[in-house]
């Protein structure tokens, strides 16, 4: 269920609008000041704010630019005063969408919240739907890398489902992607779940749907993930995390197209292409007692095993170099190719991450590269990044596991220019982890 956040001083109106928000079927979230509303929005994923620009503590202005900096992806409408168009003006350049002149009627706030709503949904309808997925984005030449293109091709011939085995970081979505584009007749959206990110609370609602008064804040009917993959495809990522009692109902969907949303009496009928993914041995899981047998055997129709990169030879380098490219011209750096030693290294590692492990050791080596050459020395996990970085001396200063931490941080943060969001992926961390780090 979408958040809203409401920040707001005037206790009465802040109410009012939050019984607007529940009516209208999403979840409020409300704070009178400045401070609240950050630490709310440190702790919640919100979709859109309702900021007043005259709160007690802070500018409402400024905390634009903080809540940009803590949520870069939530909508903001800034709530002003009739004489005060300027601030308005100015409000919209520090990164609000729009405003709401005060005092106004409850129903054009009904209406705002209604239209900003319907165009982020359309928005994530368009999102899901990702780019096209060819071939050529499937990078490799070795023989593994062939076979994996010889069955999404047979795979994109039909449409019974596939179960895609692989270990982390093989490029399972890629693959589901590839398939959904190369299916005929099947120009819906790719919907991605991935079932081990959503709690057993939310997941069932988030799936299927729920109808109105089927729980608490359940204003109002709402579809799930399986509805908005009708005529598409839906990805289930790491369905070894589906909880076992809501595997019956994935069960019927293969089986017979249909299920009803949480607290429904009616069967809903879908057309939905289903294809799972997983790192773990299923099979395993089955015996365990953790899977049902019937399900996997339903998702089994169409089996696909990634190759892991140690398997696949020289792609490494391939995989690499492309890589490099796209960083380096992300990154504005001027880097010829790989060092033969670096390309050696490469060949003889076992890479544990895979391709993800690959392109995350690429992006940091770039960022910190001031050679024409880019030079890794040494296998993950234990990378040694020479390329651009000071020696540290062998005897003398030494620091704190904590200070390295944040020293490194800080390299980081100067790399990027003090792009959090970046930074932040390049550390591997979430950007609230980050603040934390860095306050």
């Amino acid at each position: 269920m979408s958040k809203v956040l409401i920040i707001e001083d005037d206790q009465d109106l802040r109410f009012s609008l939050a019984g607007i928000v529940r009516k209208e079927g999403y979840q409020v979230l409300d704070a009178s000041s400045g401070a609240e509303a950050v630490d709310i929005l440190g702790k919640h994923i919100v979709a859109l704010v309702y900021l007043d620009i005259g709160l007690p503590d802070v500018d409402g202005i400024d905390l634009i630019r903080d809540i940009r900096d803590v949520a870069p992806d939530t909508e903001i409408v800034m709530l002003t005063g009739r004489n005060d168009a300027d601030s308005a003006v100015r409000s919209l350049k520090a990164g609000a969408i729009d405003y709401i002149i005060k005092p106004f009627e409850l129903i054009e706030f009904k209406h705002s919240l209604s239209r900003i709503m319907r165009g982020r949904k359309a928005a994530q309808l368009s999102s899901l739907a990702g780019r096209q997925i060819g071939m050529a984005d499937i990078i490799g030449e070795s023989r593994p890398v062939e076979e994996l293109r010889q069955i999404i091709r047979t795979a994109g011939s039909v449409t019974a489902p596939v179960l895609i085995i692989g270990e982390t970081g093989t490029g399972k979505e890629l693959v589901a992607r590839a398939i959904h584009e190369h299916t005929p007749g099947r120009p819906g959206v790719f919907v991605k779940v991935d079932c081990g990110t959503l709690s057993t609370q939310v997941i069932e609602s988030e799936l299927f749907g729920h109808d109105k008064g089927a729980f608490t804040d359940a204003h109002a009917a709402t579809r799930g993930l399986v509805e908005i993959a009708d005529g598409g495809t839906l990805f289930l990522d790491e369905i070894t995390n589906l909880p076992f009692s809501l595997q019956p109902i994935l069960l019927r969907i293969i089986a017979e197209s249909v299920f009803r949303r949480v607290g429904g009496l009616k069967d809903i009928s879908v057309d939905v292409r289903i294809i799972a993914a997983s790192n773990l041995n299923i099979q395993q899981q089955v015996k365990e007692g953790k899977f049902r047998e019937d399900l996997y055997y339903r998702l089994n129709v169409i089996p696909i095993a990634t190759p892991p990169l140690r398997k696949r030879g020289r792609d490494v380098l391939l995989l690499a170099n492309h890589f490099l490219h796209k960083y380096k011209v992300e990154l504005r750096k001027d880097i010829k190719g790989l060092s033969p030693e670096t390309e050696k290294a490469f060949l003889q590692c076992r890479w544990p991450g895979n391709v993800r492990e690959l392109k995350n050791l690429i992006e940091r080596a770039v960022l910190f590269s001031n050679s024409r050459w880019l030079s890794i020395s040494g296998c993950p996990s234990g990378h040694d990044l020479t390329a651009g970085t000071e020696t540290e001396p062998a005897t003398g200063e030494l620091h704190t596991l904590a200070e390295m931490e944040r020293k490194y941080i800080c390299k980081v943060l100067a790399a990027t220019g003090r792009n959090k969001t970046r930074a932040a992926k390049i550390l591997g961390i979430s950007r609230t982890t980050l603040r934390d780090k860095i306050s």
